[in-house]
């Protein structure tokens, strides 16, 4: 039923004050309906990805989720000092190259080395766990990243 119509009961016009209390359950009515499709939409499952970018997200959530959002269900992860992958993706003109190189780019040697290199030096700090990367975990979380670049419309499919 419309919510002009809830005041209205068996052909009578409606006084002032049910009126007012009609148009309140409305507006109460419409935000309700409302939360409950940004929620529907928020919840809503992410585009199809490749078993290779499943795994890349499997793999961020895992390691670079301490610092970083990594996905839309993970909003409330990360440090606020760190950017998000989306946030790189959509604003920064190299984000390609940064998350090529993210190996090499501070903080990351501190605490992230590849399988089979030497143990971390003696000189970097071990602020926190040690993350031990295979190349193909890397391939995975970078097909991930460019995944999530398609889905937010900043590379074409397959570049």
């Amino acid at each position: 039923m419309p919510c002009q119509e809830l005041g209205r009961t068996r052909g009578r016009q409606p006084s002032a004050a049910s009126s007012q209390h009609s148009t309140a359950r409305c507006n109460i009515l419409n935000l309700g309906l409302s939360m409950v499709l940004l929620i529907a939409v928020q919840s809503s499952p992410a585009k199809a990805q490749t078993p290779l970018a499943e795994r890349g997200l499997a793999l961020s959530k895992l390691h670079c989720a301490r610092c970083h959002i990594v996905s839309e269900s993970d909003r409330f992860t990360g440090t606020s000092s760190t950017p998000s992958f989306k946030i790189m993706i959509e604003f920064l003109k190299d984000w390609e190259e940064r998350f090529g190189s993210f190996m090499a780019r501070n903080p990351h040697p501190a605490h992230i080395r590849l399988d089979g290199d030497d143990p971390r030096p003696e000189h970097l700090p071990a602020t926190i766990r040690e993350v031990i990367l295979s190349l193909d975990d890397i391939e995975a979380i970078l097909a991930y990243v460019d995944q999530m670049a398609v889905d937010l419309g900043k590379k074409q499919p397959d570049d």
